[in-house]
C-alpha cells in the first residue's frame, strides 16, 4: 500500500477532457494534466476526440486497485493509460464528483461535506453545451451524480441500480446521440459501508465494476466506430477499514485520497 500522497490533483482532469474534446474548460477549472494528455496521445496517435465516455465507479482506492489488479486486466486492455490522482478533501462522493467535473476545489464549487445541492458554478457540462455538444448523465436515482449537476439543458437518466444504469448507457450508445456520456455506479461503495473493503461482497462488487466497464468499452467499438472516443474508468475517492471493521472514506490519509484512473482512446475505423 502506498503510504505517500499522490501529487496530481483530480481537479486537473476536467480541463484535460475538455482539451481532447476541443472545448474551452469551465471558468474555474485547474490546468490540465499534461502527463495524462501526452500518454494518451502516445497510446493512440489521436489528440482530439469527438466522443467521451466516463465510467464513474464509486470508492475504488488506488491500493484496492493494486490488490485486485487481476480483476481489471480486461479493463486495462480497453484503457491502458493509468493515471494516479489525489482526490479532494473531504473524500466524499458529492464533493469529489463536483471537483472532477468542474475542475474546481470544494471551496469554489460549494460542496464541502456530504450533501447534494446543485452545483451552480461552471462545469464540464456547461462547457460542452456552450460548444454545441450534447452531454448526458446516467446514474442511480437520487445519488450524487444524479442530483448535483441538474438544471442544465442536457439529458439525465435516473435508474434503479447499477445494472439498470449500465443497460441504459448501452441503449444510449446504440442511438449515438451524446458527445459526453457519464455513467455512475455505486455497488462497491455500498458494499464497503455494509461490510469492509476486502470482503467477499466487496470483491464481487469490484468484479461487477470491471465487467460493466468492459461492456461499455466493447460497445464503443461497435456503436461508436465512426468516432474517436476517449474512455475513462474514473473513481471519485478511496476507502479504508475502520477499527470497528466497516469501510469508510472521510479521512485525509492515502487510503482515502489516492485513486487510480484508467484511460484510453479508441480510434474510429
Amino acid at each position: 500500500m502506498n503510504k505517500e500522497f499522490f501529487t496530481q490533483p483530480l481537479t486537473s482532469l476536467c480541463a484535460t477532457l475538455c482539451d481532447f474534446a476541443g472545448v474551452t474548460p469551465p471558468e474555474h477549472a485547474a490546468p490540465l494534466c499534461d502527463e495524462l494528455k501526452q500518454s494518451l496521445i502516445s497510446q493512440s496517435g489521436v489528440s482530439k476526440t469527438d466522443r467521451i465516455l466516463m465510467y464513474n465507479p464509486d470508492a475504488v482506492a488506488d491500493y484496492i486497485y493494486d490488490k485486485y489488479a487481476d480483476k481489471f486486466a480486461l479493463c486495462e486492455q480497453i484503457a491502458p493509460v493509468r493515471q494516479r490522482f489525489i482526490t479532494v478533501f473531504p473524500p466524499k462522493t458529492p464533493v469529489c464528483f463536483a471537483s472532477m467535473y468542474t475542475g474546481a476545489a470544494p471551496e469554489k464549487h460549494g460542496i464541502t461535506k456530504y450533501e447534494k445541492p446543485v452545483v451552480t458554478i461552471d462545469s464540464i457540462f456547461d462547457a460542452f453545451i456552450r460548444a454545441g455538444k450534447k452531454p448526458c448523465i446516467v446514474s442511480v436515482k437520487n445519488q450524487s451524480m444524479d442530483k448535483i449537476f441538474r438544471g442544465r439543458d442536457m439529458a439525465y437518466f435516473s435508474e434503479k441500480y447499477d445494472d439498470e444504469v449500465v443497460e441504459r448507457a448501452l441503449e444510449l450508445m446504440d442511438k449515438d446521440e451524446y458527445d459526453l456520456l457519464c455513467v455512475y455506479n455505486q455497488r462497491y461503495d455500498d458494499s464497503i459501508h455494509r461490510t469492509w473493503p476486502t470482503s467477499a461482497r466487496s470483491r464481487h462488487a469490484l468484479d461487477c465494476y470491471a465487467s460493466s466497464f468492459v461492456k461499455l468499452g466493447e460497445k464503443v467499438k461497435t456503436c461508436w466506430q465512426n468516432h474517436d472516443t476517449l474512455i475513462g474508468f474514473a473513481p471519485d475517492h478511496g476507502v479504508h477499514r475502520m477499527l470497528i471493521g466497516l469501510g469508510n472514506h472521510s479521512s485525509n490519509i492515502p487510503q482515502d485520497m489516492n485513486i487510480s484512473h484508467l484511460y484510453g482512446i479508441i480510434p474510429k475505423k
